[in-house]
């Protein structure tokens, strides 16, 4: 797997995280913003919410794998 391919997998992954701890509605992703600001960076957590939206709209394909 390729450096890109893998930071992008990696993403995936944590994006499913935070959408599984009930990070789904607006206060919450607010909350989760201002805590990872502090060890991150905007862009990177502009990345990560980015990605958490991707992952919100396919998430049947994943919570399908799993509890299937």
């Amino acid at each position: 797997m390729s450096d890109q391919n893998e930071r992008q997998h990696m993403l995936e992954c944590e994006a499913r995280y935070w959408l599984r701890r009930g990070n789904t509605t607006p206060e919450k992703v607010t909350e989760l913003k201002e805590t990872l600001y502090k060890k991150r960076g905007e862009q990177a957590v502009t990345q990560l919410i980015e990605e958490m939206r991707k992952q919100w709209r396919r998430r049947h394909e994943w919570l399908g794998r799993e509890h299937g």
